[in-house]
């Protein structure tokens, strides 16, 4: 099995609870440090194994920043014949709960999004692109306190690409704007896809 865009790993510990054998795959020196166990650097569009590798391939809240296509034809070539491509994807209140971060902060999020990406929050449909089939819904109720919903929001990728200082000023800046504690509706959906 391979845990693609690994991150710290914490897919790839649960992983490695189920199944024989897991590797990871990460770009970044310094997640990647993290992992235990085998972890090479690669990205999702050059994936270092062989040919006919894994038989499955999981990918968790990472498969829509992918070149789909590249990343594609690399999966569908270190998959055995048969195997399999799982993308785990999840939100954190934000579809279901709107409002639910203060103004102040989610003005300065909507900021750092727009130095990276083009356009809104919204991603083209990568469902449809990469032929997934799904989704399979899992939804969760979280409590979670003020403080690590600011934290949870400030590690997403496009937040985890601002300075450490940038980061610790917004943070500082939205603590006391949050509630004490609140309920989280945490929705996580699977899509997966075959390969010949």
């Amino acid at each position: 099995m391979l845990d693609l865009a690994a991150g710290t790993g914490k897919l790839t510990t649960a992983l490695r609870e189920r199944f024989a054998q897991v590797i990871a795959v990460e770009p970044d020196d310094g997640m990647r440090a993290y992992i235990e166990g085998e972890a090479h650097a690669g990205t999702a569009e050059r994936i270092p194994l062989a040919d006919a590798t894994v038989d499955a391939v999981f990918v968790g809240e990472a498969f829509h920043w992918f070149d789909w296509e590249r990343a594609l034809a690399e999966i569908g070539r270190i998959v055995r014949p048969g195997g399999g491509l799982a993308v785990i994807a999840r939100s954190w209140g934000e579809q279901e709960q709107p409002g639910l971060l203060p103004q102040p902060f989610r003005d300065d999020l909507d900021e750092i999004w727009a130095r990276f990406h083009e356009g809104p929050r919204d991603f083209p449909d990568w469902v449809a692109i990469a032929g997934l089939a799904g989704p399979e819904r899992y939804v969760d109720e979280v409590r979670i306190s003020g403080r690590d919903l600011v934290d949870l929001h400030l590690t997403a990728s496009t937040p985890a690409s601002i300075d450490d200082a940038e980061r610790a000023a917004i943070a500082a800046r939205a603590y006391p704007l949050m509630e004490p504690e609140y309920d989280l509706r945490v929705e996580t959906e699977l899509y997966w896809r075959t390969f010949p």
